[in-house]
Parts: C-alpha cells; structure tokens; sequence
C-alpha cells in the first residue's frame, strides 16, 4: 500500500448518512494520496453529491463503497457511479 497505490472498501446505509461518511473517508483518502487541499476539498464534495443523489435510488439498506488510487487516479466506486481525481505527480 502507498499514496499512489491503495483500495479500500467500506458499506455506507442507503440513507443521507452514508453520504456523509464516503465524504469523510473521501478526505481521508485525499489525505494520504498528498492531493493538493483545494482539488481535494472539491473532490471530498463531488463524492458527497455523487453518493448523496445514488443513494436516494439504491436499492436495499446499504451500498459499498470502494476508495481506490491506480493508474494516476483516486477513484471512489458506489454502484456502478464513479467519481475521480488525478494523483499528483
């Protein structure tokens, strides 16, 4: 595991809460990539919206979340949504 190489995964409830706890794991994954504070505050948001408004249509109580940096990229997967932010060089 390192910055630029990592996954995660976690199950978030299909309700507003769990859009709230994949922004906070969001932050933390923008953290330990070392992605400039500003691009990852938007990021940390652009993932709180993206899960707020798939949870609103998920099917059954809950919904993984997978947090991953590869290939330049963190991405956090829900459902089949994603959402991205380069890694720093």
């Amino acid at each position: 595991m390192s910055p630029s190489e990592f996954t995660f995964k976690l199950t978030v409830p299909n309700d507003p809460e769990g859009a709230t706890v994949a922004a906070v794991v969001a932050a933390h994954a923008v953290d330990y990539a070392q992605i400039e504070k500003a691009a990852g505050a938007a990021f940390v948001e652009r993932v709180r919206g993206a899960v707020a408004q798939a949870l609103k249509s998920a099917p059954g109580t809950h919904t993984p979340v997978v947090f991953g940096a590869a290939a330049g990229q963190l991405t956090v997967t829900f459902g089949s949504q994603s959402v991205s932010e380069p890694l720093p060089k």
